[in-house]
């Protein structure tokens, strides 16, 4: 794709509008200012610990989406940067932690685990908050030149190329939070015009403060106060819950007590996971170690696995390729998983789709017998614990299970790789969850342990399924696709919903 014709950018934060401006003077927006309730009650500054599983994420690829929509059937439901800056600082009233700063607590000899090494706070509600990086720009491409419409994505691109996506000129290449630069936002959103009228909204999170289901909700939010505006109608009441605590409050155990229950300990690390340790030199790895220079090396750490970098020849080429599944296909795949003769466990279509896709991976890499490979699959512990947390619980609330398959002479069979995913899954019950909480707030460095890796042998799983990315409409209509924006990796599989109509109304899953 050719370089964006033009770029600017504005900071934006709870009904404030545009605080900041940089860009050429052609480029200049108005300022907006609305109510400034959000900064009458500045100077009760909040502090907010992270939980636990934040800070693990922490050094996770940012989470990132893009929204593409075709040109607006009339000028009324036309999308413009000023509208959604609007719509942006209202609803930034109910997010406005992610208008703070992220920062490391200092160390405290004995303290609680909040105040331990390397967990996160952020700091809101004052002066010095740094806001939102919003992001236009111009493309001259139409968005056909590179885009596909749906039905001919179902029909005769079923395995569609998406190398020509423009994800890289989606968003700015800046940094965000808990990095070098100290003044780096939490979130940037680039909002894009193409040639021929259509748009794309693209936003992006360090993943400490949003996971899949937490930018989904935003997008949603944003999008249903974008749509009252445009309509005047009543503003929504917005209902975000950030209470990272509340999470943390589950754990097993007493966490802030220096040393950790070794039966809960036990108990945690008998999970399925990886414990790969980016702080261990491994020969010929690809780059240096991550260990910080503020890390003291005299600690004693828990014990913890080489990241295994032989496997992953990190400077090949990887293509991109999206697969469209119709419901039918699902329910053909799903019935060679659940063969009448074998039903031990109860699996899901999901399950089946899951299966299939890590068989055909695991042919096709051409592995050797006897070697053991893991699907690393990504999931969400909201409804894992009990009581379970609300989709509306904000942040990062997630974790990894290895799921084991030791290739063999004759080709995987699709029910077993789905009895053995369901299977796993299964351990983790709401006990596991709480022993696991007690493990990681107990980790010295949470940061320094990745329970996944990419590569040859593994599949590093990622889900979007039922956040709902489909349902963000800013007024003008349903978006036409819908890309999760992540750096192509060898290994990297990423599943989501489609945007076919038809499969919104829960035909795609059945209920299964």
């Amino acid at each position: 794709m050719q370089a964006l014709s033009s770029r600017k950018v504005v900071t934006a934060s709870a009904d404030a509008g545009v605080v900041a401006l940089q860009g050429p003077a052609s480029s200049t927006l108005s300022a907006i200012y609305q109510s400034f309730d959000y900064f009458s009650i500045q100077g009760v500054g909040i502090f907010v610990p992270l939980s636990i599983f934040d800070n693990a994420s922490a050094g996770f690829a940012h989470c990132a989406a893009a929204w593409f929509y075709d040109p607006p059937s009339s000028p009324a439901s036309a999308l413009s940067a000023s509208h959604l800056q609007v719509s942006l600082s209202k609803t930034l009233n109910h997010y406005r932690q992610w208008c703070g700063r992220l920062s490391y607590a200092t160390p405290k000899p004995n303290g609680s685990q909040n105040n331990r090494y390397q967990r996160i706070w952020v700091a809101y509600n004052l002066p010095t908050d740094i806001g939102i990086s919003f992001v236009t720009a111009k493309s001259p491409k139409t968005l056909s030149e590179f885009l596909p419409s749906i039905s001919t994505r179902r029909a005769s691109l079923k395995a569609w190329d998406a190398s020509q996506l423009p994800a890289a000129e989606l968003l700015p290449k800046s940094e965000l939070s808990i990095s070098e630069d100290k003044d780096a936002p939490n979130v940037i959103i680039q909002f894009t015009t193409f040639a021929c009228g259509s748009t794309a909204v693209a936003i992006e999170i360090t993943h400490c403060f949003a996971d899949a289901v937490s930018l989904s909700r935003f997008a949603k939010d944003w999008s249903h106060m974008s749509r009252c505006l445009l309509r005047s109608e009543h503003l929504p009441a917005l209902t975000p819950i950030f209470d990272p605590q509340r999470l943390d409050s589950f754990a097993a155990g007493d966490i802030d007590t220096f040393s950790p229950d070794p039966s809960i300990i036990t108990k945690a690390r008998s999970l399925p996971q990886h414990r790969y340790d980016w702080h261990l030199q491994v020969q010929g790895q690809p780059w240096s170690t991550h260990t910080p220079a503020d890390f003291d090396t005299s600690l004693t750490l828990p014990p913890s696995t080489p990241i295994p970098w032989h496997q992953w020849g990190t400077k090949a080429a990887v293509s991109h390729r999206v697969f469209h599944f119709s419901p039918q296909e699902i329910q053909n795949i799903y019935s060679l998983a659940t063969p009448s003769s074998v039903r031990p466990l109860k699996i899901s279509k999901h399950d089946a789709l899951l299966a299939h896709i890590w068989s055909q991976i695991t042919l096709a890499r051409q592995i050797p017998e006897n070697t053991i490979v893991y699907l690393d699959m990504t999931f969400g512990l909201r409804p894992r614990v009990s009581p379970p947390l609300p989709d509306s619980f904000l942040g990062s609330p997630i974790t990894h299970a290895a799921i084991p398959y030791t290739v063999s002479s004759s080709p995987p069979s699709i029910s077993s790789l789905a009895q053995m995913i369901r299977k796993t899954l299964a351990i983790f019950t709401p006990e596991a969850v709480v022993n696991h909480l007690h493990d990681v707030a107990s980790e010295v460095a949470p940061q320094r342990l990745w329970r996944a890796c990419l590569g040859r042998e593994p599949v590093l799983l990622t889900m979007w399924v039922h956040a709902g990315v489909y349902e963000v409409d800013f007024g003008g209509g349903g978006p036409r696709y819908v890309e999760v924006v992540m750096p192509n990796c060898d290994g990297l599989v990423e599943v989501m919903e489609a945007g076919d109509r038809l499969l919104l109304d829960g035909e795609l899953w059945g209920g299964n």
